[in-house]
């Protein structure tokens, strides 16, 4: 069931490999599963050329972009700095309390949280 009809809204995270990236990823996977938008994946330092097409393809159709971040690194943002994109909204797993940590762990109530924020900052 459509939740929203987003379809020229894009999501992008951070390409990490921490559990709150992984927080980040879940979370836009799932957005796009219920509608809310597109979610462009990233790969980060291991493919910056894949990243740059991916991004040039949806620039086509995003009018807004939504940048769901694990932490302040601000990985995400600068793929984004790279394709001349900015964000629209900009969100921080690790500013639910949620500790980065390098391992990828993390339990269902973390992602309803990430997922309860963003959904928040979309309204």
């Amino acid at each position: 069931m459509r939740e929203n009809d987003n379809s020229d809204l894009c999501f992008v995270t951070c390409p990490g490999g921490s559990n709150v990236s992984l927080l980040a990823y879940k979370a836009a996977s799932k957005l796009e599963k219920d509608n809310y938008g597109k979610f462009v994946r990233l790969a980060g330092e291991h493919a910056k050329e894949k990243d740059q097409m991916r991004l040039a393809d949806a620039v086509k159709y995003a009018k807004q972009w939504v940048l769901i971040e694990g932490c302040s690194k601000g990985c995400g943002k600068k793929i984004l700095d790279c394709a001349g994109i900015e964000a629209d909204k900009h969100f921080l797993v690790t500013s639910l309390g949620i500790e980065r940590e390098n391992k990828i762990d993390h339990t269902q109530e973390e992602l309803e949280q990430v997922l309860t924020a963003v959904k928040g900052m979309l309204k």
